[in-house]
């Protein structure tokens, strides 16, 4: 279908105003500048162009002109979008005429007309419905225009430029603007968890400034390069950015690059995807706006910690130790060697002390974010600041962070354009897992205080050594971390107009990010007094710094060539020069627990070690292009090529080389469908592309060395073993996908794709033999396949004057499969045993090891059984003095010698016990609207994968030495008395917590991420404030409820190794609930 001129030059006057979205950076001393720098835009409204309603005239005239003077009528009014925001250059025509003028920057207008009774005045500005209304001799007449979603085309950011919806041909998936204009989630992974198919968020525990993973189609690498790429206002970000570090309410979208077609122009960098995330800018042409947001939230824990009370506690001990003597072979208990110390009437106390109260407390956090937005005519300039301030529900924990983000952009002259932005984070954690881990294990019966106030240390006798017990309060205390992180983000960018069709662009971006660390122990904590109370306390600080510069020099080139053919071009090269140091001292011995200076004097360097650390650097250069062609509207076509060299490389490996392909056909603009009714948008969509990973350390193809002491003398040794061969991983992904759009306007509208990606060389670094005295080596070792299904539609079910319903629902399924594994670093024949997992060729990553189980023995008879199959080994113990008891749990025997062999090292009798990876996985979320009132609501759910909660197992077992307190499902372990339980009984020295399926659960979830609720007072309210644009106030609930049968903490537990994943529940801090009131303001 040919477009005519007219909507041509409207569709570029979109694309310019989507140009004026500029990046942001941030920097400590702006929180001192900021104020000043929101106020200087308020001194320069004589710079704002205004223009005299005379020279906004299309036309003067209606008919020839006559020497008739007749008489006229002033019109004026103003034009404002639903959001009060005013509309300039809107145009006012008298219908059936070319009489009309055109809004100023204010969005003002005055119009002469000949005098009548009444006319009818047509209202249109790109991108909103055109509106006519009658005139009937009033004044003043204010008219607000609605936004036409069939007009304008959605802008995506695909790397080094954007495009539209309509023109994509790889697969990009954008997040809802509207849920990330009304969000009150209190950080971007929480707004994004579940809404985009592909992409999967785990939001990490409840600790206050934790962070979450982010996951797209799968795990495309076992190193560290799991976590897809994120790119702020076109810079990438270093590897240890964390998304939650952004502000919310800057953020103006998000597109994430999932196919290879779309992330390959980002080559080394995008194995595992690329999200792009474009900041609020400067808006040219309008006066100063300033919006300001509060919210107060209070969180609760999402489940009790429930431990036994110091009854229950007494009776599963002692019952524990007749377990164990039984087990050892003593009918007569006091015999038995453990008896004595148990049974002593100083061992337990009479205290009842509920240590969960005393180290929790009623969370809460409060946010500030404020922010200002306006420019001139040739000038844009934002300026924005946000601050948190979070106290966690554990004691010793708070999060405090500063935001900001500064930028200006300006037409230096007609050909060139200059962008300054300059962003940050200042962050301050106080984190203290230990009183948390320490009071859930606590002793009931062990009072918290002496009779004076002072806390109680309580001590015992063990084989004629005294040990103390750890008084959570202490450890709450004493055992502390401070982290102090200051991250800033500086970009300068020129753009220069060399042709009308032709640009070229020069970017520098400097980031650097700082982290201090200082923990430490007094010496009447556990670590602190070295477990034994032969240590006097243990400090440890901890720098590390990254530095980042990055320059880029783009050209890009569009141009119709007739009607049916539109090019876009685009060149760029890359320069990366990233640079690391990090180094720790540690100290033992001080002292004094309470004083202590910078440099930590008379405290003891040695015993741990005082000071280690490193420095590396690398350096990336790139060269990338781009081209994309689209004949007749309807045909379209994208490759791309992108050429990494890396330092990190041997010079005979250096060059990675990643190329893309896509393709698209638009068939609703086909004549055959151009005039459906039903079907209003169909695309089809393939394409290919590859990717890489260089995610090994800065020096992996070299023999490193490092410094050490023999016999007093300084010395050097061999550190790791350098390996020329390591080459780039290799990820090349094939996609093809639907997009669809039904009823006018796209009411129900959606996509299905459909991926394969296969990944050649994971890096991976292995860990060498002792004998050879070093600790690993980097080595290509294994390829993966992830391949998968994906779907996502939604719907505006109703849209009137004062309804609004709209639903989006996506859901996504990937498989998981390691395609090969290098015979030289495996275990065993097609597979490698790593702790409580194993990677197997043919299966999937995220595979749970261990032993399987048969519930437990009911008797002795049983039992009997079992020890005869085998005459020369007991069944399932491994030493000779301690038997099997009724309550056991029942191992099964995988090789079928007649015994379990759990002797570490040995893999006979182990088996794949689930697997982390869900069947499918995805969200949905809901929006109700009426008049000023909405209520929207986000979900997300997974089935199909299991997780190990590894703390349940030792609920069942007490150490001999340092007796912990349990959960209370230890309440329904076997006993003679309850014989068909399926939890063992309880016995002294971790007898019943080997890694087992008895503790592998099914972890499918259906969540209520977020409910929000939201007043927008009416405009007519607002108005006679003089001052205000608009007020909301709101109320929102987060991490509502988890429907799940999971017994542990979290279902979204996960761990930062790529290969233990989810697999394992290995969270301390409790999952909280958090519920938000705030209120929001825009002052015109």
């Amino acid at each position: 279908m040919k477009k005519n001129p007219q909507t041509k030059a409207r569709q570029k006057r979109v694309l310019a105003l989507v140009k004026t979205k500029f990046p942001r950076r941030r920097k400590g001393w702006g929180l001192i500048v900021l104020p000043f720098l929101c106020c200087l835009p308020l001194l320069s409204n004589a710079n704002y162009t205004r223009h005299h309603p005379e020279m906004n005239k299309l036309s003067m005239s209606e008919s020839p002109t006559n020497d008739t003077k007749k008489e006229t009528i002033v019109i004026r009014g103003i034009v404002k979008d639903k959001e009060g925001t005013p509309l300039p250059g809107v145009t006012i025509l008298i219908k059936g005429s070319t009489v009309g003028v055109s809004t100023d920057v204010k969005g003002e207008y005055v119009m002469n007309v000949e005098k009548r009774d009444s006319l009818v005045l047509s209202f249109s500005f790109v991108g909103m419905k055109t509106k006519e209304v009658k005139w009937t001799g009033q004044q003043t007449l204010n008219v607000v225009l609605e936004e036409d979603v069939s007009e304008v085309e959605e802008v995506v950011v695909i790397g080094y430029g954007t495009t539209t919806k309509k023109d994509l041909t790889g697969s990009v998936a954008s997040f809802d603007s509207q849920i990330i204009e009304e969000s009150t989630a209190t950080s971007v992974a929480h707004m994004m968890q579940g809404q985009i198919p592909g992409l999967s968020i785990l939001a990490g525990d409840g600790a206050p400034g934790s962070p979450a993973r982010l996951e797209i189609r799968g795990v495309p690498s076992l190193s560290g390069a799991t976590s897809p790429l994120i790119v702020v206002d076109n810079v990438p970000m270093t590897s240890d950015f964390d998304i939650n570090e952004l502000n919310p309410d800057d953020i103006q979208s998000i597109d994430i690059l999932k196919g290879a077609s779309s992330a390959a122009i980002y080559g080394s960098r995008a194995a595992a995807g690329v999200i792009m995330i474009m900041t609020k800018g400067g808006r040219r042409d309008q006066k100063p706006v300033i919006n300001y947001s509060y919210d107060y939230s209070i969180t609760s824990l999402v489940s009790d910690v429930n431990t036994l009370t110091t009854d229950e506690f007494k009776m599963l001990v002692m019952e524990a130790v007749r377990n164990g003597a039984k087990a050892e072979g003593y009918d007569d208990i006091t015999k038995y060697s453990k008896y004595a110390t148990f049974a002593a009437s100083d061992f337990f106390g009479e205290a009842n002390t509920p240590w969960m109260k005393y180290i929790m407390r009623d969370g809460s956090k409060q946010q500030h974010k404020v922010s200002i937005r306006g420019g001139g005519s040739s000038f844009g300039y934002n300026a924005s600041l946000g601050y948190t301030d979070e106290l966690g529900q554990v004691k010793g924990t708070n999060y405090e962070r500063y935001t900001y983000d500064i930028g200006f952009n300006a037409d230096i002259n007609k050909w060139i354009r200059a962008t300054v932005k300059v962003s940050g984070t200042l962050s301050d954690r106080l984190s203290n897992n230990a009183g948390l881990s320490t009071a859930a294990k606590a002793r009931p019966d062990i009072k918290a205080y002496n009779d004076d106030g002072s806390l109680y240390l309580h001590s015992y006798l063990y084989s004629g050594r005294t040990y103390y017990v750890v008084n959570p309060i202490i450890e709450m205390e004493e055992n502390t971390t401070e982290s102090e992180d200051h991250n800033v983000r500086l970009t300068g960018n020129l753009e220069f107009r060399i042709l009308p069709e032709l640009n070229l662009i020069t970017q520098y971006t400097y980031q650097t990010r700082k982290g201090e660390r200082y923990a430490y122990q007094s010496s009447r904590t556990q670590a602190g007094s070295g477990y034994w109370g032969d240590q006097k306390g243990f400090g440890r600080k901890t720098h590390s710094k990254t530095d980042s510069k990055e320059l880029e020099i783009r050209l890009s080139y569009m141009k119709d060539f007739g009607e049916n053919h539109k090019l876009t071009a685009m060149l760029a090269s890359n320069y990366n020069d990233e640079e690391q140091e990090y180094y720790t001292l540690s100290m033992t011995d001080f002292p004094d627990d309470y004083v202590q200076n910078a440099i930590w004097q008379g405290a003891n360097p040695y015993k741990y070690g005082a000071v280690n650390g490193s420095a590396s650097g690398s350096v990336l250069l790139s060269f990338v292009g781009r081209i994309e062609y689209k004949f007749m509207d309807r045909y379209l076509v994208t490759g791309t090529i992108r050429s990494d060299g890396s330092s990190k490389f041997s010079p005979k490996y250096r060059w990675g080389t990643f190329p893309s392909f896509a393709a698209a056909w638009i068939v609703s603009e086909e004549n055959f469908l151009k005039d459906s009714q039903g079907l209003s948008f169909l695309k089809i969509r393939a394409g290919w592309g590859k990717t890489g990973n260089g995610w090994v350390g800065e020096y992996g193809w070299r023999t490193l060395y490092s410094s050490t002491d023999y016999q007093n003398m300084p010395a050097t040794i061999p550190s790791q073993i350098g390996n020329n061969e390591l080459k780039w991983e290799s990820t090349k992904q094939y996609d093809l996908g639907l997009d669809f759009g039904f009823l006018k306007n796209q009411r129900i509208r959606g996509s299905l794709g459909f991926y394969k990606k296969t990944t050649k060389g994971l890096l991976y670094p292995f860990t060498m033999a002792l004998s050879t005295g070093m600790e690993s080596t980097s080595v290509n070792f294994a390829n993966i396949e992830n391949k998968g299904v994906e779907f996502d539609i939604s719907a505006t079910i109703i849209q009137n004057k004062d309804w609004n319903w709209s639903f989006g629902f996506n859901i996504g399924k990937n498989k998981n499969k390691i395609t090969g594994l290098d015979a030289e670093y495996i275990s065993a024949p097609g597979q490698t045993y790593l702790s409580n997992t194993v990677i197997r060729e043919g299966e999937s990553l995220g595979l749970i090891y261990g032993f399987e189980t048969d519930g437990v023995f009911r008797s002795q008879a049983e039992i009997d059984y079992y020890e005869s199959l085998n005459p020369d080994y007991q069944y399932q113990e491994q030493y000779s003095y301690r038997k099997t008891i009724p309550g056991d749990l029942k191992f099964v025997d995988q090789d079928g010698d007649g015994r379990v062999n759990k002797v570490y090292g040995n893999h006979e009798d182990k088996i794949v016990l689930g697997c982390s990876r869900p069947d499918f996985e995805g969200g949905f979320n809901t929006r109700l609207s009426w008049k000023g009132l909405t209520l929207s609501v986000q979900g997300t759910f997974s089935y199909g994968a299991q997780k190990a909660w590894t703390a349940e197992a030792n609920q069942f077992c007490f150490a001999s030495t340092g007796t912990a307190n349990v959960l209370d499902v230890a309440l329904k372990r076997w006993t003679p008395e309850n014989p068909d339980s399926n939890y063992p009984c309880v016995r002294l020295d971790f007898y019943n917590n080997d890694f087992t399926d008895f503790s592998v659960y099914n972890a499918s979830y259906l969540k209520i991420q977020n409910v929000n609720l939201e007043y927008r007072f009416p405009k007519y309210i607002v108005d006679k404030t003089k001052i205000f644009g608009n007020i909301s106030v709101f109320a929102s609930a987060n991490n509502v409820y988890t429907f799940t049968s999971y017994p542990g903490p979290s279902p979204e537990s996960w761990s930062s190794d790529a290969i233990q994943g989810a697999s394992v529940d290995t969270e301390a801090y409790p999952k909280t609930r958090t519920f938000n009131f705030g209120v929001k303001v825009t002052i015109k």
